[in-house]
């Protein structure tokens, strides 16, 4: 443990990757946990919305029938009557895609769960770009900005098998309203194994002295790599996990920028009021320093392949790397 003892800093050997291993899908992820939880907690209901195949909740379906409620492609009713579960004392875990959260549902979201604060759970599947081939009415980038912005809604972007599993947990725990992601994206596992989800903290993964790599969900991986290549060339990148996003680690931010000097973003969602933004924020209250945000651009997600539209809004690794590398530049020339 190095650092800010409030925050988990879990630091791999210096110039080595975390963990690693064999790649796992988050999906795999959720239903294993839905599966766990609802063996602890009798008062955990499964809400779906004709996804439970995709998400793979099926499995919650064939153990808990009695659990498991069918509202088919009506999100507005699956969530209002989330709610109402809710004030008779379940713990709803109402599902569907993250864009039809966003965007279809948002009202019922914010009057009937957010306002009273109840205490329902809210998976928000197929997050971001790995949606891929869906297009813009199922690729959502806007989530992060959106959730993040109600009041009384924690919010969350696991990256990991290990993150998501005990995010769950986590908030099951955790009285409110709770926002996470599950993406359709399968990464090897870089957290440790004494690794637990804690809201409000992020994990220092690698330390550094040049740049700062800041991620959230599936990024994070991403700025391993990019970590690892920069390397090579010289620079000395410090890798952040933020899977909490609201409430941010504040201090591990900047404690780290303190001695790096600048910071990359990087989210596999819309750069425009997501977790860079959220960074921005932290950092011009009290430690402004030049950051990049790596994300979606401001414009709608076209259908494509993952890695394809990966590289066209410029979210690759190697994309994470030309961005650190110019800024490592611009903060150098500056102090010259």
């Amino acid at each position: 443990m190095v650092g800010n003892k409030e925050s988990q800093t879990m630091v791999a050997e210096k110039g080595k990757q975390p963990i690693g291993g064999a790649r796992k899908e988050l999906r795999d992820a959720f239903a294993d946990a839905l599966l766990h939880l609802g063996e602890l907690y009798p008062q955990v209901l499964f809400l779906d919305a004709d996804l439970h195949t995709s998400t793979k909740a099926v499995v919650f379906k064939e153990r808990y029938p009695n659990r498991f409620y069918q509202f088919g492609i009506a999100e507005q009713n699956l969530f209002g009557a989330a709610a109402g579960l809710a004030w008779e004392g379940f713990i709803p875990f109402p599902s569907t895609f993250a864009s039809f959260v966003a965007r279809r549902a948002l009202d019922q979201i914010a009057i009937s769960i957010a306002y009273p604060a109840l205490n329902v759970k809210i998976p928000g599947s197929y997050a971001g770009v790995p949606t891929s081939r869906a297009g813009a009415s199922h690729n959502c980038i806007e989530d992060l900005a959106v959730m993040r912005s109600l009041p009384n809604v924690k919010v969350a972007d696991p990256g990991s098998y290990r993150d998501l599993f005990t995010l769950m947990e986590e908030a099951v725990k955790t009285p409110g309203p709770v926002y996470f992601r599950v993406a359709r994206y399968a990464v090897p596992e870089f957290l440790p194994p004494e690794y637990h989800f804690t809201w409000g903290k992020g994990i220092r993964l690698r330390e550094g002295e040049d740049v700062t790599l800041l991620g959230t969900g599936i990024m994070s991986w991403f700025c391993v790599l990019a970590a690892t290549e920069l390397e090579k060339g010289g620079v000395q990148a410090e890798v952040i996990h933020m899977p909490s996003i609201k409430p941010l680690d504040k201090d591990l931010v900047l404690e780290s920028v303190r001695k790096t000097g600048c910071a990359v973003t990087a989210e596999n969602a819309s750069i425009v009021g997501g977790f860079g933004a959220a960074v921005l924020e932290a950092l011009s209250e009290s430690w402004p320093v030049p950051l990049e945000r790596v994300g979606v651009p401001d414009t709608f997600v076209e259908s494509g392949g993952t890695n394809e539209l990966f590289q066209r809004c410029g979210m690759r690794p190697e994309d994470i790397v030309q961005r650190a590398i110019a800024l490592v530049h611009r903060v150098k020339g500056k102090k010259r």
